[in-house]
């Protein structure tokens, strides 16, 4: 999940974005130049490895190669140095610092993280390899190795790319969209690379792959929630993907409908598949009390998007538990959010997160009005355990399946912004 302004990838995250931008998956094999790709540890990426491998894809995913995949090898400097590079395209530094401020007022991320930080020891000890749409080149990391199913997963984004055009997903400003359309690339990838696992056995379990994504080998571990989302697209789209071929008998029909035509549009329909088949669309929402802002003076608005289901799942998560979270959100109709800013960001002597500078709005759609009482409550224990909140408040507008939450410096405009 990513609540960010602008993302390529709830939503989610610059390390997630970065990620499944470039379809990172971490691995266990080799790299270099020549006909000899790479060897590590006894496994040699040889061009003919790779084409066997490429040629296996090709009959469990039902499509063909157009043309060869670009295959070079990368220092773990440049895989370093290609992540951060992804950040700055993707977001400019205010954007980035934005979001970031608004991840530690939520509670998602501890006050000391710096997410250019985790980005770069991610791709600097963690990815082995990973395929970039834009320039259509499958990278190997020198001496980290990979092995066939790692593989497996790179070729098929490598081949879904010269089907369906991978890079348009996970761009504009929509963050829910963004989240759904990674999970959908990263989802079939998985699904086609546990069927390689089974029919192909490897050396090094797809478990171990998956698990190398929750993992930085240095002494700073990642956050929950980044690894929360790291795991999303992977484990949720794989569950998205695979509802999608049963529901067409086996085959691979639908996902390549979503894949060309249709791409899911919210983190609700990966986690409920039934809504993508159905093409329930979520409901529209306004955000309501900006008027008290705008009289108030000085207040600008930061960031700003969608909120979906997943977001407000990682939102509710420590207070309602996984499962109670996802049962909390499952009645999801429609979401947004906005963080505004009282002066600078960042602002001497206000480390963040600065609650006496920043104003948050939430604004949910839930299905019925019991739903929507039920949220109040979770969302009310949710911003009574954030660390010195100074205010809150909560409440139920509209018809009453609308729920309104924000944060903010005095109760009073707090109250304001949920009217």
């Amino acid at each position: 999940m990513s609540l960010s302004d602008r993302t390529p990838e709830l939503v989610i995250l610059t390390v997630l974005v970065l990620l499944v931008a470039v379809g990172a998956l971490a691995g266990g094999g080799g790299s270099e130049r020549g006909d000899a790709v790479g060897n590590t540890r006894g496994a040699t990426v040889s061009r003919e490895r790779i084409d066997r491998i490429a040629g296996r894809i090709e009959r469990l995913r039902g499509l063909r190669f157009r043309h060869p995949v670009g295959v070079e090898v990368v220092s773990p400097a440049e895989a370093r140095r290609v992540g951060l590079a992804e950040m700055a395209r993707t977001e400019a530094a205010s954007e980035q610092r934005a979001e970031e401020e608004l991840l530690k007022l939520l509670g998602l991320l501890p006050p000391e993280t710096s997410m250019r930080r985790v980005t770069s020891l991610v791709f600097a000890e963690q990815v082995a390899g990973f395929y970039e749409p834009r320039r259509g080149r499958l990278a190997l990391v020198r001496g980290v190795g990979v092995d066939d199913v790692t593989l497996a997963h790179e070729l098929t984004h490598a081949l879904e790319d010269q089907h369906f055009d991978l890079e348009r997903f996970g761009d504009g400003p929509d963050d829910d969209r963004a989240t759904a359309e990674q999970a959908l690339a990263e989802g079939t990838a998985t699904l086609v690379m546990q069927d390689y696992a089974e029919r192909w056995p490897s050396a090094t379990p797809v478990g171990d792959a998956l698990e190398g994504l929750t993992q930085v080998t240095g002494s700073t571990p990642l956050p929950a929630y980044v690894i929360r989302s790291l795991v999303f697209p992977y484990i949720q789209g794989e569950g998205f993907a695979g509802s999608l071929r049963d529901a067409a008998g086996g085959d691979w029909r639908l996902v390549d409908v979503a894949l060309r035509d249709r791409p899911p549009v919210t983190s609700a329909e990966i986690l409920d598949p039934d809504r993508w088949l159905r093409a329930r669309a979520p409901e529209p929402i306004a955000l309501g009390g900006t008027g008290a802002l705008r009289a108030a003076g000085g207040w600008r608005r930061l960031a700003g998007s969608t909120l979906g289901a997943e977001d407000v799942a990682a939102l509710l998560t420590a207070e309602s538990g996984p499962l109670g979270a996802r049962r909390l959100t499952a009645g999801w109709s429609g979401g947004r959010y906005a963080l505004w800013r009282r002066g600078p960001l960042p602002a001497s002597g206000c480390a963040a997160p600065c609650r006496s500078r920043d104003a948050l709005q939430l604004a949910l759609r839930m299905e019925t009005t019991r739903q929507a009482r039920r949220l109040v409550a979770a969302l009310r224990r949710w911003i009574d355990a954030l660390p010195d909140s100074s205010a809150g408040s909560v409440r139920i507008g509209g018809d009453g399946r609308t729920v309104r939450a924000a944060l903010a410096p005095t109760p009073a405009l707090a109250d304001a912004l949920t009217r």
